[in-house]
């Protein structure tokens, strides 16, 4: 009977004692002179380098997958750090470029031309009214400083308005964009003199009584005239902005951009008068 090709033989002692026998036999010859084996030894080590380069390929891609992901890490951390710089230094950037424009406007308020009759004292706006339909802010200068009721009020640009309310360390201005205000004015250029009231908004002022048949033209500059003496003579107000001839009646509707600033101002000159400090000084009880 023909063995199947499938049976499997145990494997015979005999082959196993004589594959020792030789073992042992080449191990001796090894020990007394190793150079005989030599070139077998470097035969079966270069054909065992694959299988040991194998053997380390899944401690290579441990290693490669930790020194990624650190490195991730590390380059997301860098880029988190430098966002975190970059925000610092615009938010710094900010702040000297206020720094430098409250300066700029400081430095315009100051070189201010300084009228003979009066003193001019540097104010702070430190808020609002509390009632939004009036046009009026609170200044940090009060009647310990010589604020009075009715003293005009200017930037370096114009005319803000008048001190309506004083207290002990704070005062109160109505601003001429207020609809209650107004301001008597002369056109720079021709002499026509007018009046300027406020509209109750920060950017805009109206020129009325102003006849069709008025030589006014957009670019002229309003300058204060200075009667009823309420604000002194020769400070900007404004510059006409737009002129439209009305249909009902003989007047111009005139709009005019203010001069002074309204929208962010924050500091101001109070104009006070030196004759009255004189003759308030020479008066001896």
């Amino acid at each position: 009977m023909t063995p199947s090709i499938f049976a499997r033989q145990a494997l015979s002692l005999r082959k196993t004692a004589i594959v020792l026998i030789a073992a042992l036999i080449l191990m001796w010859f090894d020990s007394k002179n190793s150079e005989w084996f030599n070139p077998i030894r470097s035969t079966s080590h270069a054909a065992m380098q694959p299988i040991y380069e194998l053997s380390l390929l899944p401690s290579y891609a441990k290693h490669w997958a930790s020194g990624s992901l650190q490195s991730k890490e590390a380059l997301r951390r860098e880029n988190m750090q430098l966002k975190s710089q970059l925000i610092h230094a615009h938010a710094k950037l900010q702040q000297q470029d206020y720094i430098l424009a409250q300066n700029a406007r400081l430095q315009g308020i100051l070189s201010t031309t300084k009228p003979e009759q009066f003193d001019l004292n540097l104010a702070q706006v430190i808020g609002t009214d509390t009632n939004l339909l009036r046009q009026i802010v609170v200044l940090n200068k009060g009647e310990q400083d010589g604020v009075q009721v009715g003293q005009t009020v200017i930037d370096e640009n114009g005319v803000l308005g008048q001190i309506i309310n004083v207290y002990p360390n704070t005062s109160r201005l109505l601003l001429i964009t207020d609809e209650q205000q107004s301001v008597a004015v002369t056109v720079k250029r021709t002499g026509q003199r007018a009046i300027v009231t406020g509209e109750g908004i920060p950017t805009s002022l109206s020129l009325n009584y102003v006849f069709k048949t008025s030589d006014v033209r957009v670019g002229d500059e309003l300058v204060s005239s200075g009667l009823g003496g309420r604000i002194p003579a020769g400070y900007r107000v404004g510059r006409i902005a737009h002129v439209r001839d009305g249909q009902a009646d003989n007047f111009r509707s005139i709009e005019v951009t203010p001069a002074a600033n309204f929208v962010d101002n924050a500091y101001v000159l109070i104009l006070q008068d030196k004759l009255l400090e004189q003759d308030n000084t020479s008066i001896v009880p």
